[in-house]
């Protein structure tokens, strides 16, 4: 199992491979349950707890992302890796747990939203003359 790290339910994995959406590449919150992922992907630990619904948003923003991975990634031929000396001195302010959880059930919500709407296609107008 060396070739494998273990992905627990709340970790986050950093994923190196570049697209138009994520230039360095994203993380990618565990939020189905305990497993492995390859070896290629690094994976961090919460040292405290925080709302998962919060976190999954969070991390998926450039605005609070890009400069943390401009500033702990490197690029190679294939995908960027994570530099995790560099990326542990980063820092980011967060909301406390009670926001947090309050922030990520609005987005949650949200999003709910947006999927129920687009199952059903509302009737086309009809140009009346």
């Amino acid at each position: 199992m060396k070739t494998y790290n273990i992905f627990k339910k709340g970790d986050i994995a950093f994923e190196g491979h570049k697209s138009n959406e994520y230039k360095f590449g994203r993380f990618v919150l565990n939020n189905l349950g305990d497993g492995i992922v390859s070896h290629i992907f690094d994976v961090f630990n919460p040292i405290t707890p925080g709302d998962q619904n919060f976190w999954s948003y969070f991390i998926h923003n450039d605005q609070q992302m890009h400069q943390i991975l401009a500033k702990s990634t490197t690029q190679a031929t294939m995908m960027n890796s994570l530099v995790a000396r560099d990326f542990m001195k980063q820092s980011i302010n967060v909301p406390k747990y009670e926001e947090q959880t309050q922030i990520g059930g609005l987005l949650k919500s949200i999003d709910n939203l947006i999927v129920a709407n687009e199952r059903y296609p509302y009737p086309a107008k009809q140009n009346v003359k």
